[in-house]
């Protein structure tokens, strides 16, 4: 799984982005093969103002599962991760189970 970090509208943190690389293996690694492209963008939408404003967007792109995307915003970018990692990793489970159901239909009937 190849995983990219990326930064706008704010500087590079070393902590960030290997906080970033090793949260995404851990939660994606039950998805392995299925899952093969992630991109991390780290966001500071209202610049330097303040307030809940960092959005952490995810992408990710796979054989079976296309393109999924989905964004957090948050204050803190760490918790804005963990929770884009959270949701991202039901909804490729979900994608992924879906993709698979046409097939698992077919499979029951044939057995009968």
């Amino acid at each position: 799984m190849k995983i990219q970090i990326r930064f706008r509208g704010m500087e590079t943190s070393d902590a960030l982005t290997d906080y970033a690389m090793r949260r995404a293996r851990q939660h994606l690694s039950r998805f392995d093969s299925r899952v093969s492209d992630v991109t991390v963008r780290f966001t500071d939408v209202n610049g330097p103002k303040g307030g809940s404003d960092k959005r952490c967007q995810l992408t990710a792109s796979g054989p079976r599962l296309g393109t999924v995307n989905l964004s957090t915003m948050h204050w803190d970018l760490y918790s804005g991760l963990d929770l884009a990692l959270d949701r991202l990793d039901q909804v490729i489970g979900r994608s992924l189970d879906r993709a698979r159901a046409p097939q698992l239909f077919r499979e029951a009937r044939s057995a009968r």
